[in-house]
């Protein structure tokens, strides 16, 4: 604890001089230090000193929530992104005099094992008052309004059942409190949907990742109720209320494995008309419309004043609904929410190609496939990886500076299972290479060499087919590493590129980023690492597709017309 302690006195030093109000805490969100504003923002509260609680002072289930999702993040991170280690949300004072906007910050040592949170919070309790107020008028008045809309309906109903009222007099009567009830009834619609407008507009919305959200639910299920949630397709951004949308997740899990008697759910995340769309996949039929509109009126615990899963869906201004899903025998429901504008962020600095190697040796020997050869592609497990190099020439002394991967079971992307390292070389990494790496020297510095992550790599691997796009430059890093690092890849491995050319012998553009536009597989924010193995991925399923059309559907049809086009490129090339 020696360096974050000497980081905590430079960083007492800074908080003095803010005008916020900043709490630093520990993992287990005791109070660390703290500045002058943020006693003044919790009015002296003696709950908050040093080595206190914070939940002392404030809400607990967003805190904690938040916090699980960091440390999440830090766990499983995607490198290239460096704001993993944030995240803004609403919480309240825990006397609820308060609602306050939060901003957590994670601040690591080189050790991983050693870090603090640093927490900034801002009052806004007034502007959400204001609209409060509004809301408050509005739900007296919805409440004024029901008795006499009751009654009046009532007093209708009653005129109805005397036949010996006057004709003419009992006419009026009808004619008014018809009337009557009809506008009284439309104007408490009206009070009803503005309230609700209002309601909807008073939570802010916040950027936050799939995979963080649906980790977070699926250990919820395997760390207490015994549900298997498993995190498939590709991880994207929504802007949300991560942690009502959470608990709407969650109760939907339960009540489809209850429902449906089913032990193990999917959530997946997909792109869609500017939504992202959450599915919960299972085997089985789908709900049906009475049940799911059953759903919308749960309340929701944990939520203020018992939120039901329609207020949340209204909150995102979005809907669910059952159906069948792609995978014959599996249903799904399905809740599209907004999407975030990160998910179209680009990256414009140029990267070199790499050199296309048409190098089959890597699966050369359908003999040695044994019983594997006449397996249906459709029913492997396969490993999509990419690594990240010093440069492009193994031989002449280019290392690996990182290693990515994601495994694919039953034609599903499964998200939650994947394998991110980042590999200190040997060597400085050279300049020019500095200029297309989204890594630095001082990412890798603390981290193992290579002899300490290719076996763990092979561990992930096990016994699955390896996937990668061009992979011959890959495997050749592995194979010059194997006398250092005691490790040796004899897993059959499938190449994107050649499969492509399969496919469309006329095809001349074999980068990645051609053949996803080809196959309809969107790019975008596939600038790390990461992203490249989930692009990959996507391009594999699609391709395997199109090679059972083309009747390749067993894994040695598959590499015996990869080693032909290889041939054929070499006579070409020759």
């Amino acid at each position: 604890m020696a360096t974050i302690n000497r980081d905590l006195v430079r960083l007492e030093i800074i908080l003095r001089e803010l005008k916020e109000a900043v709490i630093v805490c520990d993992p287990n969100a005791r109070i660390l230090l703290y500045n002058t504003e943020a006693k003044r923002l919790f009015q002296n509260n003696e709950a908050m000193g040093l080595g206190q609680s914070l939940y002392g002072v404030c809400t607990r289930a967003p805190i904690e929530h938040t916090l699980r999702i960091i440390k999440h993040r830090a766990v499983n991170r995607d490198f290239a992104d460096l704001e993993d280690s944030d995240a803004r949300f609403v919480c309240a004072t825990i006397d609820d005099a308060m609602l306050l906007h939060c901003h957590i910050s994670r601040i690591s040592s080189n050790d991983d094992q050693e870090c603090v949170f640093v927490f900034t919070f801002e009052d806004i309790t007034r502007q959400i008052t204001e609209r409060g107020r509004q809301g408050f008028l509005l739900n007296k008045m919805i409440k004024d309004l029901r008795a006499p809309v009751t009654n009046l309906n009532a007093a209708a109903e009653n005129l109805k059942s005397y036949p010996e009222m006057d004709p003419k007099i009992r006419s009026e009567f009808e004619d008014v409190i018809i009337r009557e009830s009809e506008e009284l009834t439309r104007r408490f619609e009206s009070v009803v949907q503005e309230s609700i407008n209002i309601a909807n507009t008073q939570w802010p919305l916040f950027d936050v990742h799939s995979a963080d959200l649906i980790g977070c639910v699926a250990r919820r299920f395997k760390e207490e109720d015994g549900i298997s949630v498993i995190m498939t397709g590709v991880p994207l951004w929504l802007h949300a209320d991560s942690y009502s949308l959470m608990l709407v997740l969650e109760s939907l899990v339960w009540f489809v494995s209850k429902s449906c008697n089913v032990s193990e759910v999917d959530i997946e995340a997909l792109l869609g008309d500017r939504r992202v769309y959450l599915d919960i996949v299972w085997h089985g039929e789908p709900i049906l419309q009475a049940d799911v509109e059953s759903l919308l009126a749960m309340a929701l615990p944990g939520t203020e004043a018992g939120m039901t899963v329609a207020e949340v869906l209204e909150r995102h201004d979005t809907e669910m609904w059952s159906q069948q899903h792609r995978r014959e025998g599996y249903s799904l429901l399905r809740i599209p929410v907004p999407d975030s504008p990160r998910q179209w962020e680009v990256i414009a600095e140029p990267i070199p190609e790499r050199p296309v190697f048409y190098d089959f040796s890597i699966s050369d020997g359908t003999h040695e496939l044994k019983e594997m050869a006449d397996q249906p592609l459709s029913s492997l497990n396969y490993v999509v990886f990419d690594t990240e190099t010093t440069g492009l020439r193994p031989s002449e002394g280019d290392e690996i500076l990182a290693i990515t991967a994601v495994r694919i079971v039953n034609g599903r992307i499964l998200s939650g299972e994947t394998f991110e390292r980042l590999i200190k070389p040997e060597n400085p990494i050279p300049e020019s290479s500095l200029l297309f790496l989204d890594i630095t020297e001082e990412m890798v510095l603390e981290e193992p060499p290579v002899d300490v992550v290719l076996p763990q790599f092979k561990s992930f691997v096990s016994d699955a087919v390896l996937v990668a796009h061009n992979g011959a430059f890959d495997m050749n890093f592995f194979r010059l590493m194997e006398e250092r690092s005691t490790v040796r890849f004899e897993n059959p491995v499938l190449d994107t590129l050649l499969m492509a050319i399969i496919v469309d012998e006329k095809r001349t553009d074999h980068t990645l980023e051609s053949i996803g536009q080809w196959l309809g597989v969107d790019g975008t924010g596939s600038h790390t690492a990461m992203g490249e193995c989930y692009i990959t991925a996507q391009i594999f399923l699609r391709l395997l597709e199109l090679l059972e059309r083309r009747g390749i559907a067993t894994l040695g049809e598959v590499i015996s017309a990869s080693q032909r086009v290889v041939e054929e490129k070499r006579q070409q090339s020759g």
